[in-house]
């Protein structure tokens, strides 16, 4: 109900507004030079041969307007730390807000508690994603979980007639999955399993800060299992992934 009732605003008002606001970035300068990064950029196939403790992660997080970018929900802000190996670059840290087409819903303003202030001043989302894009590059991307971080992205990036992102990914959550059951794999199971400092949440610094830690323990568990690199992963979590979709709820 709560899905329709939104799709129903959406149809009425959003997609509109979306398009009419859409139109002021396209073609613009950032919006070309981010068109012709996407465009050009092909992650180097020898990423997936990498060894693990050699291998350049970005973790990352998104903060988003709601859950579905099909409906015009949009991405708020842009998190991220470097790893290289499973040890985390805090020196190396990406945060971006980004401000969308759509006034941001109260309920998102108190649970990620950003200023409205500064939301309006935020980059648009071209600009934003150009800086990731280079924050990001040649690295192997991983999210908790990747499945909605990525498809979020690739959404906006259609939305604003962008080039869809070329990249390798890994899923936290589907990792874990490898060694946990569903319940003790979400973000605060695993928080609490590995003792990692907990910061804020629903602030995605803070929550692609705590993802790394999370990451680097089950990097450790996966090389304990004999998987040295991002090409050996892909057998087992293809397994896993069949498994939960054969799997009754």
């Amino acid at each position: 109900m709560m899905i329709d009732l939104q799709l129903f605003r959406y149809i009425l008002y959003g997609k509109v507004t979306m398009h009419v606001k859409r139109k002021a970035h396209i073609n613009t300068r950032i919006h070309q030079r981010l068109y012709e990064k996407l465009t050009d950029y092909r992650p180097a196939p020898s990423l997936r041969d990498v060894p693990f403790e050699e291998q350049d992660f970005t973790v990352f997080d998104l903060e988003t307007t709601g859950l579905f970018p099909d409906l015009g929900h949009e991405i708020l802000s842009i998190g991220a730390v470097r790893m290289k190996g499973n040890v985390i670059q805090s020196e190396d840290e990406f945060y971006q807000m980004t401000k969308p087409l759509l006034k941001t819903p109260k309920k998102i303003i108190k649970l990620t508690k950003l200023d409205p202030d500064k939301i309006e001043e935020a980059p648009s989302f071209p600009e934003a994603m150009e800086r990731f894009l280079d924050y990001s590059k040649d690295t192997i991307l991983v999210a908790h979980p990747a499945s909605f971080d990525i498809r979020f992205i690739q959404t906006m990036l259609k939305l604003y007639k962008l080039p869809p992102l070329s990249c390798y990914t890994l899923d936290s959550q589907m990792l874990a999955r490898m060694f946990f059951k569903k319940r003790q794999s979400r973000l605060d199971s695993l928080i609490s399993r590995f003792q990692v400092q907990q910061l804020e949440r629903h602030h995605a610094l803070a929550d692609a800060k705590m993802t790394a830690e999370i990451f680097a323990h089950l990097l450790k568990l996966v090389s304990e299992k004999g998987i040295k690199d991002y090409a050996g992963l892909q057998l087992p979590l293809g397994k896993i992934k069949r498994k939960i979709r054969t799997t009754p709820f």
